[in-house]
């Protein structure tokens, strides 16, 4: 038999009614607020629909573009310089010295021609030592100590400063410092003593012609130096060279005694160098130190302590034979113009054949 098709039945109950009559409640809602909105846009948006049109009715004016400002290069200018970093160049800082005795210079004529011979040897500087290695003054001095150590022949300083700035030659005054056997014997307490007695020292037996040196330590020498340097100054002299700004040398060096220990006495040359050189610069002049060679390279430093250049002076003359030169020259230069204080270097080549060594900043003709 046959089977039947079957047949749905649909019910349609509460809830499905209630489904459609919500679904098109929401249509008849979204229909109402799509034609609000339409309304309102038309209201509100008509005035500048309008405007819009007006604009687009108008010609449009016709403009010339701007032209484009030429690219120029930035001008560089030049920084304002602070007055503390400006240089000034030396146009003549190789100067050349000539040494002249003291005895040259007994009469106007004679110091005449002495610098006449200066300058036909090519030097600018006449250099005269003027407080020798014995401890002789050379000029008139009024000091306690030098009255009594005056040389028989003085030199008339003044005139003589007169005479070199008349013929375009400076006036330079070496001045030999602790190197001086009349100090000690005129006043006792700018000697250097043996040790643990009131004996003036010797740099070697009273029988082999020994001598005593002055006291680096001691204040009344320090300070007779200083009064000599016041008193040249005021004669016209403004340079000098200071040699022998030492401890002694000789034999029996252990038996010397300076009254302070090393680091003392080192102290105390430091603090003459520095006073010697700021009482010239007050004058207007400048204080070169001349140094040997051999201690500047290093080689030999025991009479100055440390190298000499060590101390801070800015004006160093180094000074030696042409076999000092020789052997050490090059590496005390180079010892010399690596230290930042140092502003001139002068080469004194004392046997007067020339030395295998470039001056810096002077050298010494004879």
């Amino acid at each position: 038999m046959a089977n039947k098709p079957i047949k749905i039945k649909r019910n349609n109950s509460i809830s499905g009614k209630r489904r459609q009559r919500n679904s098109i409640i929401k249509k008849v809602l979204s229909l109402v607020f799509v034609l609000g909105a339409l309304l309102a846009i038309g209201f509100f948006g008509a005035p500048a629909v309008v405007e819009m049109a007006k604009n687009m009715s108008k010609p449009k004016p016709q403009t010339t573009p701007s032209p484009t400002p030429a690219v120029t290069a930035p001008v560089e200018t030049e920084p304002t310089a602070d007055p503390s970093d400006v240089q000034i160049e030396e146009t003549n800082t190789a100067f050349t010295y000539g040494v002249v005795e003291q005895s040259s210079f007994y009469s106007e004529e004679a110091i005449k021609a002495a610098v006449a011979d200066l300058k036909a040897k090519g030097a600018d500087n006449a250099v005269v030592t003027l407080k020798d290695a014995q401890g002789l003054v050379w000029f008139d001095t009024h000091t306690e100590i030098g009255s009594a150590a005056k040389s028989k022949t003085l030199v008339d300083v003044k005139r003589l400063a007169e005479i070199c700035s008349q013929n375009d030659m400076h006036l330079t005054v070496q001045m030999y410092v602790f190197c001086d056997r009349i100090a000690p014997t005129v006043n006792r307490d700018t000697a250097v003593k043996y040790k643990g007695t009131d004996m003036n020292w010797l740099d070697t037996s009273k029988e082999l012609g020994g001598k005593p040196w002055a006291n680096p330590a001691s204040s009344v020498m320090q300070q007779y130096i200083y009064d000599l340097v016041a008193e040249l100054g005021d004669m016209g002299v403004d340079d000098f060279i200071f040699s022998g700004v030492q401890l002694p040398t000789g034999y029996s060096l252990e038996m010397r005694d300076f009254g302070v220990n090393d680091s003392q006495l080192q102290a105390q040359l430091q603090g003459f160098i520095n006073t010697l050189s700021s009482k010239v610069a007050a004058k207007g002049g400048d204080a070169y130190f001349a140094f040997d060679v051999n201690a500047v390279s290093g080689a030999d430093v025991a009479k100055y302590i440390v190298a000499p250049q060590r101390y801070g002076a800015a004006n160093i003359v180094a000074q030696g034979t042409a076999d000092d030169f020789a052997a050490n020259g090059a590496a005390a230069l180079a010892a010399l113009e690596k230290s930042e204080h140092v502003e001139r270097i002068v080469i004194w080549n004392t046997d007067g054949s020339e030395a295998a060594l470039s001056a810096p900043n002077g050298k010494f003709v004879k």
